[in-house]
């Protein structure tokens, strides 16, 4: 059965770059490419009727416009209501492989007291969201896996080994040492080092998993905060994927990358993917 991209647009040039994306991995992962804009639902009939109908032929005429778009089977879709709510929807009907999204629009005051529609669709769909902010004049060549050892991370994992089948994976586990000025005051190794080997055998455990990519060869376990360590990381390796599970568990643990992938989704250093 064909993999089907879903890309949702508000036919602004932030979008431009996802729908670029989609039609670059879809060219060859062999995936059909839906394209949909939502049209707000509390608009009078006669106000949304034309804006449908040039919705659509804007997608259309941007599709074929766009490089691979002749090799790529696609169509085109106009929704009406609210976008966090019928995107994902709409990603459950199609049963899409992966949902592509631009960058939301920056609205300081806003973003500050509720939710970007980013974030909504991204809590309410199932299905693993590609976030794009890089231009398109590339294939992924660098991989950095934030993992926690949760099935997010893992299929975060699997999805983006699979959109880019060239690229180096590199992983990495933040080493959470709560209360850490009691733990281990003074740079203490010894009273960490039950953390340190608990994550060690997680590790272990969570690579017997025989699908995992045999590129994701080095896994770093890096005490500190998720944030800080995922910071240096990004400096370090300069990837153009970050790889991503959210709102995952990690044994008894509740996984700190619920608020890490919402950090991200508003301010991504690259392109981002989130999975489930």
């Amino acid at each position: 059965m064909t993999a089907t991209f879903l890309v949702a647009t508000d036919l602004s040039p932030r979008a431009d770059r996802a729908v670029n994306r989609a039609f670059r991995l879809a060219s060859w992962t062999g995936a059909d490419i839906l394209l949909a804009a939502v049209i707000d639902s509390d608009l009078p009939e006669d106000v949304a009727r034309p804006l449908a109908e040039a919705a659509e032929t804007r997608l259309a005429r941007f599709a074929a416009s766009i490089p691979h778009s002749a090799e790529v089977r696609h169509d085109t879709r106009i929704l009406t209501g609210d976008p966090s709510a019928a995107i994902p929807l709409l990603a459950e009907e199609i049963d899409a492989a992966l949902i592509v999204l631009g960058l939301h629009r920056d609205r300081p005051f806003l973003d500050m007291i509720r939710e970007t529609t980013m974030e909504r669709i991204v809590r309410h769909a199932a299905r693993p969201v590609l976030l794009v902010r890089d231009p398109v004049d590339h294939d992924y060549a660098a991989l950095l896996a934030a993992l926690d050892f949760a099935p997010a991370s893992t299929a975060a994992v699997k999805i983006a080994a699979d959109l880019a089948p060239e690229a180096t994976i590199h992983g990495v586990h933040a080493l959470h040492i709560p209360y850490r000025g009691f733990v281990a005051p003074h740079g203490s190794s010894i009273a960490i080092a039950p953390f340190r080997r608990s994550a060690e055998m997680r590790l272990a455990e969570w690579r017997s998993d025989p699908d995992l990519p045999e590129r994701l060869a080095e896994i770093d376990i890096v005490e500190g905060a998720a944030h800080v360590v995922l910071n240096r990381e990004i400096e370090d390796h300069a990837p153009d994927l970050l790889v991503l599970g959210a709102h995952g568990r990690a044994g008894d643990a509740p996984s700190i990358l619920g608020s890490l992938a919402n950090d991200l989704m508003r301010h991504p250093p690259c392109d981002l993917l989130i999975a489930r």
